[in-house]
């Protein structure tokens, strides 16, 4: 081994726990929506139709949404250049977290395609554009939301940051269903999806990134 390897600076593989637990939480939060059972019919549907009524008292919530995930566009973007510029070791994990985005994105349209869900704007009245040639399941903007502030709490590492992204995206999610276009369940697997494929993505990058190191610090 040489000197060189010793004092070469390292990313550690995944980030501290207090750094990803608020997307644990979430998550968790999340998949419980999916399964708690509703007396007398289905959580998802009472939720959304309650969203969606209220949505009316909410001034602004057709752009709501959007404005909020380009906020968080915007942090995460500042947290991966700061990443990138600050740290070349993680410029790596910079890559793989935005990859991971644009993989969940495409896995989330994919499963409208698939699953062909209509919005439920088309059973109850809403406050946002209804559109019925769009299907709802699962959210896009829950999806791009959680993937980003995945990418913030793994690639970031920091704890203010994590709880200031995921604030984001649960204001993200919680507007579609305020705009009516969206269940309870679509904003649910978007958010699962979300953490889910950048996490696995990023730990794979950095899994094969170590086995590599290692062995070439055995050949030396």
């Amino acid at each position: 081994m040489t000197p060189h390897a010793l004092s070469s600076p390292t990313a550690r593989p995944v980030p501290r726990f207090r750094a990803v637990a608020p997307l644990l939480i979430v998550a968790s939060l999340a998949a419980v929506a999916l399964v708690a059972p509703f007396p007398g019919g289905s959580l998802s549907v009472a939720v959304t139709s309650a969203a969606a009524s209220a949505g009316f008292a909410v001034p602004g919530v057709e752009v709501l949404s959007d404005a909020l995930l380009l906020a968080l566009a915007a942090l995460t973007a500042l947290v991966l250049l700061r990443a990138w510029w600050q740290d070349p070791v993680r410029r790596a994990r910079v890559v793989a977290g935005g990859a991971g985005v644009a993989l969940a994105y495409v896995g989330s349209e994919a499963g409208k395609a698939l699953f062909a869900q209509v919005r439920p704007c088309t059973r109850w009245p809403a406050a946002g554009t209804c559109d019925v040639a769009d299907y709802s399941f699962p959210s896009n903007h829950a999806t791009l939301a959680f993937a980003a502030a995945c990418v913030v709490a793994i690639v970031g590492g920091r704890l203010l940051w994590t709880m200031l992204a995921v604030i984001l995206a649960v204001a993200v999610a919680a507007g579609r269903l305020l705009e009516g276009v969206h269940y309870l369940h679509d904003v649910a697997v978007g958010a699962i999806w979300g953490i889910v494929v950048p996490a696995l993505l990023v730990l794979t990058v950095e899994v094969a990134r170590a086995s590599r190191r290692g062995r070439g610090w055995a050949r030396a």
